[in-house]
């Protein structure tokens, strides 16, 4: 998998969720507590953003119909109502070289 600069770490706070292109995917890059996680950037019920979610600790929460998500290993923590399973998320390795982040995502 290539390797993709996203910015700076001072460009990441704690607390960002972002989308940003990395080559030809589109993750979200969240950062919780000084450590970067990076995942596909939309909901796997309806595609929703999930930029636009609410981060509380390691969850991101998808605004359409509040389906949760571990943005740790992408798994599922809570279902929106009435659905009895939804896919986790894919999540991408994520490391900070010389002040840099930078995610591997696939060609």
């Amino acid at each position: 998998m290539p390797s993709v600069i996203l910015g700076r770490v001072d460009e990441f706070p704690p607390g960002t969720k972002k989308s940003i292109r990395a080559s030809k995917t589109r993750v979200l890059l969240v950062n919780v507590n000084g450590t970067f996680y990076a995942t596909q950037s939309l909901c796997t019920h309806l595609s929703n953003p999930l930029f636009t979610g609410k981060l509380q600790g390691y969850h991101i929460w998808c605004d359409k119909h509040w389906a949760a998500f571990d943005v740790r290993d992408g798994k599922v923590i809570e279902l929106p109502e009435g659905m009895e399973k939804l896919e986790p998320l894919k999540t991408y390795p994520v490391k900070v070289e010389d002040s840099k982040v930078i995610v591997e995502v696939p060609e």
